[in-house]
């Protein structure tokens, strides 16, 4: 450990020695330090520029606790570990919010950030320092009190080399070492103002406990961590024992969670167990839910969405199907072009390639019509810029664009050549055979324009690899979205010749830098929203994809035994929120048991589109 962070472990031991003489309930704490008394401090000297917020219930009142929950992933998780590598997996993904908590969230309804490990919060005159309070009824599960060291002993980690996360590094390195001031207040420093870093520290740091991780390295941490779970402070623990490698995974609801009667928990985290199953057929998960051996099934494929669920138990309700709208981030997809080589340095070619690109044929004839038109680059959101350049399939117009880039004549062979015989020949990579016959509906609209398309399958891992390496001249790639826009990392001139970068497509552009700028400075939503919109716009005029498609919902299947809020996933959920809001109906839970037993007998099946959230919104 470096010389400077050994002084800082030495200082955050001394600290949780001081806590611990002072335990339980750390006593002699002023109010003014966060102790006893604190809310009434900050109602008299309101100059000190405390904040918090009220959570609103999100979960449904009526929910009961009890039973489990099935649910499948595709592989098992190479570590059960939430930080270092190889922790960006789908099972912790889906996890760690059950487990582990952050300092502030957002509130399910609003938005709005709001308290959950800390009860208030500060933000310094420069905006480059925060401040928080805990609270101190906050406990770890293994019953130690949460406190201000356990958010030092994870900034240690995160920027210790040795967890082989680069990114953590660079990221929680722009912070300096967090500093108690008592056992629940403390402040953290960043070396460079910027917005979005209150979130990252506020938001989306997961605290890990300092009784167990401080001081410790981070290849120690690594290896006894691998699949040895973690104290957390969450609703849910994972059970040491029920850990079968390779097969599955059962979360625990905990009894003695801090926070089970907070009002704004009511009616969450409502199962008892929550078991993932490892199921790494997709044909195999849909028939192992068929089977009764899960219980939620998110329908990927439209064609299996279409053609797959209209079987017996569907049509007398006993698994139901919803079509569920809400505000779950999108990301952008579509054929990314590489501007830093020919052809597509030329802006008319980019474009005549987005007016061969036959979206109505491929939705209507592929997807059987369950997807829309992308145009803008942050879909699904308040920043889209509904007025884009539109890109609409236009074969006449394409052949006028590449008429203007030089292309006029063709070869012996048909091939569309430029004055200097060059054609134009491009292999476009793929990595599931279900994607062959979509890109091939582009290779006969491109081979009619004269341009030569070869169709060639890899591994999702090399394509990957090929694409963040800006390996490809044309590659189709989609995105997960982000709910707080980061141009920076996806589009700004800085990023746009490093390797790996998101900027695959080599955007370099003075006025999106511009605005990048401002935006990182940019406290006040609306004006970050307008700013994203700009920068929505300029890149539709730049054209560095041919944007693809989206659906602006998540699909489910899921046996009629369960209960939930109006809206089913939240306003920003997905398939994964069924964890968080769902419960077992013991009613509807005894009505699908009868319905099993009585074939004659059906349930209820109700709406398969569910709009709740658009008509909250006032979009619909």
């Amino acid at each position: 450990m470096k010389a400077g962070l050994a002084a800082l472990a030495l200082a955050g031991l001394l600290f949780s020695a001081a806590r611990a003489q002072a335990a339980p309930g750390v006593p002699g704490v002023p109010a003014e330090l966060g102790g006893p008394g604190f809310e009434a401090w900050v109602a008299a000297h309101p100059e000190a520029g405390w904040q918090t917020g009220a959570a609103t219930v999100t979960g449904n009142p009526a929910a009961v606790k009890g039973g489990r929950l099935r649910l499948a992933m595709p592989d098992f998780p190479p570590t059960l570990r939430n930080v270092g590598k190889d922790s960006n997996n789908t099972f912790i993904s889906a996890t760690a919010a059950l487990l582990y908590e952050n300092l502030l969230t957002l509130d399910g309804n609003t938005l709005e950030l709001v308290p959950l490990l800390a009860t208030h919060w500060q933000l310094s005159a420069d905006k480059m320092t925060f401040s928080y309070r805990l609270n101190p009824e906050a406990r770890w599960s293994d019953g130690a009190p949460v406190t201000a060291d356990d958010w030092l002993a994870t900034w240690q980690l995160l920027t210790d080399p040795g967890i082989l996360m680069p990114y953590s590094n660079l990221l929680y390195g722009k912070f300096t070492a967090p500093v108690a001031e008592s056992p629940y207040l403390f402040h953290v420093t960043t070396t460079e103002e910027n917005w979005r870093h209150f979130l990252y520290f506020s938001v989306s740091l997961r605290v890990l406990p300092a009784h167990v991780i401080g001081g410790m390295e981070g290849a120690e941490y690594l290896e006894r961590f691998q699949y040895t779970p973690l104290p957390g402070t969450g609703p849910y623990a994972l059970d040491p024992a029920r850990i079968d490698r390779g097969r599955s995974l059962v979360l625990t609801r905990r009894l003695d969670w801090w926070g089970a009667a907070r009002p704004e928990n009511a009616g969450l985290y409502n199962f008892d167990e929550i078991e993932w199953l490892v199921v790494m057929d997709e044909r195999l998960w849909l028939e192992k839910f068929k089977k009764g051996e899960l219980d939620v099934y998110p329908v990927n494929r439209a064609s299996w969405w279409v053609n797959e669920f209209d079987y017996d138990e569907i049509q007398r309700g006993l698994c139901l199907k919803r079509k569920i709208h809400n505000e779950k981030t999108q990301g952008v997809a579509g054929l990314a072009f590489n501007m830093r080589e020919w052809p597509f340095d030329d802006i008319r070619v980019r474009k005549a390639f987005a007016h061969l690109y036959d979206r109505d044929t491929l939705i209507a004839k592929l997807f059987y019509g369950e997807y829309e038109k992308l145009y803008t680059y942050f879909p699904a959101s308040v920043y889209e810029n509904p007025h884009n350049v539109k890109y609409e399939y236009d074969p006449e117009r394409a052949k006028r664009l590449l008429a203007e880039a030089g292309f006029r004549t063709r070869n012996a062979e048909g091939w569309l050549v430029n004055a200097k015989g060059q054609m134009i020949e491009l292999t476009l990579t793929f990595d599931s055979p279900s994607w062959e016959r979509i890109h091939t509906v582009l290779q006969e609209e491109l081979k009619k324009a004269g341009i030569k398309l070869n169709l060639k399958q890899l591994t999702a891992t090399t394509q990957f690899q090929n694409n963040m390496e800006h390996n490809f001249k044309l590659a189709f790639q989609s995105w997960g979205g982000l709910f707080w826009p980061n141009p920076n990392s996806s589009f700004h001139s800085s990023v746009a010749d490093q390797t790996p970068s998101t900027n695959i497509t080599g955007v370099k552009d003075a006025l999106i830098d511009s605005l990048a700028l401002v935006y990182d400075h940019e406290y006040d939503q609306e004006r970050r929203e307008a700013l994203i919109q700009r920068i929505d716009r300029r890149l539709s005029e730049i054209c560095p994809y041919a944007l693809a498609w989206y659906g602006p919902y998540q699909r489910l299947v899921f046996w009629n035994k369960f209960g939930y809020p109006e809206g089913y996933l939240g306003r920003t959920g997905d398939h994964l929120a069924v964890q968080t809001y769902w419960y077992l109906d013991p009613a509807r839970e005894r009505a699908l048991r009868e319905a099993i037993a009585d074939p004659a007998r059906r349930l209820p099946v109700g709406e398969v589109e569910d709009r709740t959230w658009p008509r909250r919104l006032g979009k619909g």
